[in-house]
């Protein structure tokens, strides 16, 4: 089971992708992302469908994994 959810690791990665836009925007820098609209929602849709195939399939959930009690691995 895969679990889907906003952790540590996206909001470093939303921080970082912040930085990097707004350095390359201002050394005047092409962007290492699609610059239009359409890549961006092309790579955006993909994901989309991906989760939705494996909700679909029960393969997947949303929210945080739950924890591990002590002595169960």
């Amino acid at each position: 089971m895969q679990y889907v959810y906003i952790g540590r690791n996206e909001i470093v990665a939303l921080f970082v992708g912040l930085v990097t836009g707004t350095l390359y925007s201002w050394l005047n820098l092409p962007i290492p992302a699609p610059n239009v609209v359409g890549g961006i929602c092309a790579i955006l849709f993909t994901y989309l469908g991906y989760l939705l195939v494996h909700a679909w399939r029960k393969t997947i959930a949303f929210g945080r994994p739950p924890s591990r009690i002590a002595g169960n691995s």
